[in-house]
């Protein structure tokens, strides 16, 4: 909701005019009405150009905002899907809580059904931001986002050990960033460049007796239909 897509318009087109949104719904509709493919994912591109009609500045933030609101879309229900299948008792959620009804606006604000949030075998939910101030500060707009990972994986390791102790399975879904640790030294130390404090979230869970298993990792879909 936050690209703005509304204040755009198109040429008119029959004597009716498209508002960007529309367009960006219309190509949503193409991609993901049946299974979602690249021929699907290059019909949508296609409709992009079709109503921008050589504008390219229209172009170029209709098809930015379709790469995002699609990768978005992909992911929540594949990941909700890969969830269901692993039956997690608790979920461990990236971020601060949330109102359903801001997800399912944010969906429908595209023309996309939105997703559950949890597996039916959840029995607990855990935000693993929740009173970690920097990450409020950071969504504030107050600090930049390399001040809020200072400790970040600090306090989810902690959450983490306390919230344990009374379940038996747990899912973790959060960036891979903070999973997956750097394959190389030379990539360890552009890691520690780009996102310092981040990638040692299994080694900090595993001095606690927790071990991490990676399980799933999204992809993205412009990369797997776009080239």
């Amino acid at each position: 909701m936050q690209l703005n897509l509304k204040r755009f318009r198109v040429p008119q087109k029959s004597l009716a005019k498209y508002s960007a949104l529309d367009v960006i719904k219309q190509a949503l509709e193409l991609m993901f009405e049946f299974s979602p493919s690249e021929k699907n994912y290059r019909e949508a591109m296609r409709t992009i150009q079709v109503y921008s009609e050589g504008d390219e500045e229209m172009v170029r933030t209709m098809s930015d905002s379709f790469r995002v609101i699609a990768n978005a879309v992909y992911n929540a229900y594949n990941g909700q899907r890969h969830a269901e299948s692993l039956a997690p008792e608790i979920l461990f959620l990236e971020g601060v809580p949330f109102e359903t009804n801001e997800l399912q606006q944010s969906f429908r604000f595209v023309g996309v059904r939105p997703p559950d949030i949890n597996p039916p075998s959840v029995k607990r939910t855990v935000f693993l931001d929740e009173g970690f101030e920097p990450y409020k500060l950071l969504l504030e707009g107050k600090i930049p986002r390399e001040k809020a990972q200072k400790g970040r994986e600090e306090h989810w390791a902690k959450s983490i050990k306390a919230t344990l102790n009374d379940y038996e399975t747990a899912l973790i879904r959060a960036g891979a960033e903070h999973v997956i640790p750097p394959k190389s030294a030379i990539m360890k130390m552009l890691t520690e460049i780009r996102r310092p404090a981040t990638g040692r979230l299994p080694a900090l869970l595993e001095r606690e007796g927790i071990t991490v298993n990676i399980v799933y990792r999204n992809l993205d879909v412009n990369e797997a239909y776009g080239k």
